[in-house]
């Protein structure tokens, strides 16, 4: 693994300014390949892992030595740095140029879906959906709304309402949208883990993950566009198109990122060659991306106040302006990845008097249902290969059990806070919304902010440094459980909930970081993105477990306070864990089984 030779502070800053959020973001701290003999099996993965935030935590301090360094640094540099890194950055080679301006177009299309869509919308129109086709808990003749037309939004002196799932199993609605959810995960799982394994075992060309990408990019698109435009009697039609949404995201999401290193192979700019390129370009991208979400953000904050012209809205008012927001997302990702069709190419085949020849590229292999069916199987009997190896380290082992508490819990906490925010705290859409913006932007801050401020103020081992930000997030369910004793606040008023958006946001981001840098420490060099598999797979499936267990919480009480009693728990189980975790011997433990591990898989 690469060290970077450079130490002086305003390099490191710098660095740190680059890759971070390549860290905060899951699916683009590795590739998410599961064959791990395909010839794209990269050692560039491990680049995306030695980071400036991962040199800090190994050194555990920041040289302040250099600082003065910064100062003779000419204004006009970061102008050409910046069209250095997004607009030119191989001046002779126009197909690479391309494929990266069209790897960021990838990310500034599909980021707004994950943080405006599932992250703010779903969990609310499901919700909502629920309700307005629920009956009274206690009489199941009757039904929760009695006139949809004039229903303002429900309040605590409403009946307790459950919606009937085929008239056999009654459901509360907040649980409904949490069940939906957790399914939707759930096949999102299995539909990535068989189509990243197709793609690296039939066909890895960037032509064939091209078509990946704009297939499901575009299905995804439409699927959320067709939820804006149902009755609100549709509600199973609802589930399972929410549930297609999210499995067409999570497969872009993998194959888009995979895309980076292939683009990047055997590249070198400035002296960077493309494992360097590789973090400090996935960083920039996952910027844009970030920069994207906030924008379409903001665009549907102004759509949803401009639909919304009355001061006491109805539910049927609030829905339809949650179409609307919802039906832009929808257009604006299948917009957006038009010029992805025409910038992504593989690269021409060089003939044999050394000139680049458009005309003869490599025939793609058809696709045929016994090849899926093959290479499906093969892409399954490699991850349980790859899991039965990695269980024999035993720090990783640990190390993966105390994420998929902090992870479920940390997934689970976002949706709950929204449902709990809309129905507790009557809190409308727009502030639902901007509830989600600051989440975003302090999960970035925190991304920078938090790990580098602990690493310069405390000398702590890495395991402790985890176990600090997680005592952090506990406050945030904590703080929910006050609402039983106090009458004033413990999430009473709405501004409480922005309060605690924010520090969820420092936690979230922080947690991200930290974790996959410490991961990236104990696990055996060159094996980067097998194991990093490992790990987002443990971070998706551990979302399916939480949602389901407030769920039933709240089918019980019928009342989304009481999981924050299952949260808080989550959170305090996870800090023994990370406790007994040993960075030291899981550095030696990743030596000794290196040698093993490239025998036997």
């Amino acid at each position: 693994m690469p060290k970077n030779s450079n130490n002086n502070s305003s390099s490191s800053v710098e660095g740190v300014y680059e890759s971070l959020p390549l860290q905060y973001h899951s699916s683009n701290m590795s590739n998410t390949n599961i064959d791990i003999n395909s010839e794209h099996d990269f050692h560039q993965t491990s680049s995306n892992i030695n980071t400036p935030l991962l040199n800090s935590l190994q050194n555990n301090h920041l040289n302040n030595g250099n600082k003065d360094n910064s100062s003779s640094i000419s204004p006009f540099s970061h102008t050409s740095r910046f069209k250095s890194i997004f607009l030119t950055i191989f001046p002779h080679d126009k197909t690479t140029n391309n494929n990266i301006l069209a790897w960021f177009i990838y990310l500034i299309s599909s980021e707004p879906f994950i943080v405006s869509i599932v992250g703010t919308y779903m969990p609310i129109i499901l919700e909502t959906f629920a309700t307005l086709n629920a009956v009274q808990v206690k009489d199941h003749s009757k039904p929760c709304v009695t006139n949809i037309e004039t229903a303002l939004q429900m309040s605590g002196s409403n009946p307790k309402c459950v919606l009937p799932i085929a008239n056999i199993w009654y459901v509360d609605p907040s649980s409904f949208a949490l069940y939906i959810f957790s399914t939707s995960v759930f096949f999102q799982t299995i539909l990535v883990i068989s189509v990243s394994g197709l793609v690296d075992n039939f066909n890895s060309t960037i032509n064939f993950k091209k078509k990946i990408i704009l297939f499901f990019g575009v299905l995804g698109g439409l699927c959320t566009i067709s939820i804006s435009l149902l009755y609100n009697s549709e509600v199973y039609s609802l589930a399972i198109l929410c549930i297609l949404t999210n499995c067409c995201y999570g497969v872009i999401n993998v194959i888009g990122n995979s895309l980076l290193p292939v683009i990047l192979h055997g590249v070198v700019h400035e002296g960077k060659e493309g494992n360097e390129l590789t973090t400090i370009i996935s960083g920039r991208g996952t910027s844009l991306g970030y920069l994207s979400a906030l924008i379409v953000q903001i665009v549907c904050i102004a759509l949803i106040k401009l639909s919304v012209k009355t001061k006491s809205p109805t539910l049927i008012d609030n829905l339809k302006s949650l179409k609307l927001a919802i039906f832009f997302v929808g257009f604006y990702w299948i917009i957006t990845q038009i010029p992805i069709f025409y910038l992504l190419k593989d690269r021409p085949v060089v003939n044999q008097y050394n000139e680049h020849d458009d005309e003869s590229r490599v025939e793609e292999p058809k696709l045929t249902a016994k090849i899926v069916k093959k290479n499906v199987i093969k892409s399954w009997k490699t991850l349980a290969k790859t899991i039965t190896h990695a269980a024999s380290l035993k720090q990783v082992s640990i190390f993966l059990i105390g994420w998929f508490i902090i992870s479920d819990s940390i997934t689970t906490i976002n949706s709950t806070a929204i449902l709990f925010s809309k129905n507790e705290l009557h809190m409308n859409t727009v502030n639902l919304v901007l509830v989600s913006i600051l989440s975003l932007v302090f999960a970035i801050i925190g991304a920078f902010s938090i790990p580098t401020l602990l690493i310069t103020k405390f000398s702590l081992p890495l395991n402790k440094l985890m176990i600090v930000i997680i005592t952090w997030t506990c406050f945030i369910p904590f703080y929910g459980l006050l609402g039983f004793i106090f009458e004033r606040f413990g999430l009473k008023n709405k501004y409480e909930m922005f309060f605690l958006a924010v520090w969820y946001g420092l936690a979230m981001g922080a947690l991200n970081a930290v974790s996959r840098s410490i991961f990236a420490l104990i696990i055996p060099h060159g094996k980067e993105s097998i194991f990093f598999s490992i790990f987002n797979i443990t971070d998706k499936g551990s979302s399916i477990v939480g949602p389901v267990l407030t769920g039933l919480i709240i089918d019980k009480t019928h009342e989304i306070r009481y999981a924050f009693i299952l949260l808080f728990l989550f959170l305090i189980f996870a800090i023994p864990v990370f406790n007994i975790l040993n960075v030291d011997e899981g550095k030696k433990e990743a030596e000794r089984e290196y040698i093993l591990l490239q025998e036997v898989i």
